[in-house]
């Protein structure tokens, strides 16, 4: 058979070891001292690498709007427990190189979710402050965040919408391999139907500021600027509240929220 013909034969035979070797998982970094997969830079990390990672780790863990533009009004509370859903690419050097694993055979994950308890408290009738606070247990990672959002144009004067911005920052905590920080502006329109469901789109971003502080390796500052679509909707009934809110940003985060107002 003539060089020619074998050719084709050869790609044919190739390809699928090709395919294969594109989708072997790369080797996890192990330490069977932790009982959760937890933030700790390997020294293989690049800079490219730790700039994804700094952007989305960072801008997904941002303080979410997850509520109405609508203020609760003044001296009125409002208590109650979310919760954040997104996926990242676990094989990617982005979150394979920054994470240590008990074992061998136990991934990070594509999928995430945590539980976050959150307070906000109307100190006027426009001004709205906010706070609020996670942690994985079993690792060393959590998040804190304080807000403060500020309505500047009200639909009960005539206008089609409520508008209001928003500012907000939010620490990493527990972590000792870096030192990172994310502080976010937003706005916000929504309108009130049947004086309890409201609907709302928002647009913002994210600024993630973040250094390394790790003995493994030696990479530069990060200071990211990442732009957010947000859309949602909240429902404020008797003493309870109720919402969901979608964020596009670096990645895709969903949130859902059940509070006790007084």
């Amino acid at each position: 058979m003539s060089r020619v013909a074998l050719a084709p034969l050869a790609l044919v035979l190739l390809a699928p070891a090709v395919a294969r070797a594109d989708t072997i998982d790369p080797p996890l970094h192990v330490d069977p001292s932790v009982k959760d997969c937890s933030v700790r830079f390997a020294p293989n990390l690049t800079q490219d690498a730790f700039h994804r990672f700094a952007r989305e780790f960072g801008s997904v863990s941002a303080f979410k709007q997850a509520s109405a533009p609508t203020p609760l009004g003044q001296w009125r509370f409002a208590v109650g427990v979310q919760g954040i859903a997104f996926t990242v690419e676990e094989h990617s050097a982005a979150w394979n190189d920054t994470f240590v694993h008990p074992n061998d055979h136990h991934p990070l994950g594509a999928e995430k979710t945590f539980p976050e308890l959150r307070l906000r408290a109307g100190v006027s009738d426009d001004l709205d402050f906010g706070a609020y606070y996670t942690l994985n247990a079993e690792a060393n990672y959590g998040w804190l965040g304080l807000e403060a959002k500020y309505r500047v144009l009200d639909e009960r004067d005539g206008l089609p919408v409520t508008v209001a911005v928003r500012g907000a920052y939010t620490k990493t905590l527990y972590v000792a391999d870096m030192n990172m920080h994310a502080v976010t502006l937003d706005v916000s329109a929504g309108r009130t139907f049947w004086k309890v469901l409201t609907p709302y789109l928002g647009v913002g971003a994210d600024g993630v500021f973040v250094r390394e502080t790790s003995s493994a390796v030696s990479l530069k500052d990060e200071a990211i600027l990442v732009p957010h679509l947000a859309a949602g909707a909240e429902v404020r009934w008797w003493h309870v509240s109720v919402g969901a809110e979608v964020q596009v940003g670096a990645l895709t985060a969903y949130q859902v929220q059940l509070a006790a107002l007084f």
